[in-house]
C-alpha cells in the first residue's frame, strides 16, 4: 500500500494544479467544519460528506460522467439530510471496520508490490486535467485491488470478528445518537484534514508519504488526540436539540408542543 502512495506521490508531479488544490481545500475546511461542529451542523455536514462518498464511488464506477456520479452525490446528500441519524451510525461503523481492518491486515498491506499505477508512464511532461484524473482513478483501484488481495488472506473466522465491531457500532450510533454523532465526525474530520494536507503537501512538491511511514507512530498519537479532543469538544459544547429553548427550535411564535417535535425529527 506504501508503495501505490509513493508511486502516485512521484507521478503527482505532473498533475494539473487545480487537481489537488481544489480537492485538498475541501477536504480541509470541510474536514474543520467537521471535526469542530459537525454534531451541531449535522445536517449539512452529512449532506456534503455523503455527497462526497456517493459522488467518489460513483467517478469510479462509470468514470467522469455527470450523468452517473452526479445522482450519486445528489443520492448521498438526500440520505445525509432526511436520515442523519442512520447515515451518522453507517458512518460509525464503517469507521470502526475499515480500523479494524487495516490493524487485521497490517502484514499484506504494507507489503511491496508491483502496481498499476506504475503503469500510467512517466516523462517531463505535464498532464491534462483528464490524465490526471484518469490516474487518480487508477491509483483507487490500486488501493482498492491491494485491499481485496489483503482480505482474500484471510480466514472466515477473521472476516467475521473484522465485522464484529461494525454491527455493534450501528447499533451504539442508533441508540446513542448524540455520542456517536461526536465521535464519527471527529473522526471524519480528522481524517479529511489530515488527507487534504497530505494532498495539498503533495502540490506544493513535498514528500509528505515518505515522511508519514518514517514517523508513522508521531502521526498516529497526534491524530488519535486530534480525534479524542474533537468528539469531547462537540459532546460537552455543541448543545443538545431537546435542550435547545422553544424559540430556538421552533422558531420565535412556536406553539407549545411544536419544539418538541422538532427535536424528535431528528
Amino acid at each position: 500500500m506504501i508503495e501505490v502512495l509513493k508511486s502516485f506521490e512521484q507521478e503527482a508531479s505532473r498533475f494539473q494544479p487545480m487537481v489537488l488544490l481544489v480537492p485538498g481545500l475541501v477536504m480541509v475546511v470541510l474536514g474543520l467544519i467537521a471535526w469542530l461542529a459537525g454534531l451541531f451542523l449535522r445536517r449539512p455536514v452529512l449532506a456534503a460528506i455523503c455527497a462526497l462518498v456517493g459522488g467518489i464511488a460513483g467517478w469510479l464506477w462509470a468514470g467522469p460522467n455527470p450523468a452517473i456520479w452526479g445522482p450519486a452525490a445528489a443520492g448521498g446528500a438526500i440520505l445525509g439530510t432526511v436520515l442523519p441519524r442512520l447515515s451518522t451510525a453507517v458512518l460509525l461503523a464503517a469507521i470502526g471496520v475499515a480500523v479494524v481492518f487495516v490493524i487485521a491486515t497490517r502484514v499484506y498491506l504494507v507489503g511491496e508490490q508491483k502496481t498499476l499505477s506504475q503503469n500510467v508512464g512517466r516523462g517531463p511532461e505535464k498532464l491534462t486535467v483528464p490524465e490526471s484524473l484518469r490516474a487518480v482513478r487508477v491509483l483507487a483501484f490500486d488501493i482498492i485491488g491491494r485491499t481485496k488481495a489483503a482480505a482474500g488472506e484471510l480466514e472466515p473466522a477473521s472476516l467475521v470478528v473484522i465485522a464484529a465491531p461494525g454491527v455493534v457500532l450501528l447499533a451504539a450510533g442508533l441508540l446513542f445518537a448524540r455520542l456517536a454523532g461526536a465521535l464519527t465526525f471527529s473522526v471524519l474530520g480528522t481524517a479529511l484534514i489530515f488527507v487534504g494536507l497530505i494532498v495539498l503537501l503533495i502540490y506544493k512538491g513535498s514528500a509528505p508519504i515518505a515522511l508519514v511511514q518514517k514517523q508513522g507512530t508521531f502521526y498516529g498519537l497526534v491524530l488519535l488526540g486530534m480525534a479524542a479532543f474533537g468528539a469531547l469538544e462537540q459532546f460537552v459544547l455543541c448543545p443538545s436539540l431537546k435542550r435547545r429553548p422553544k424559540g430556538q427550535a421552533g422558531g420565535p411564535h412556536a406553539r407549545p408542543g411544536e419544539s418538541e417535535r422538532g427535536w424528535r425529527n431528528h
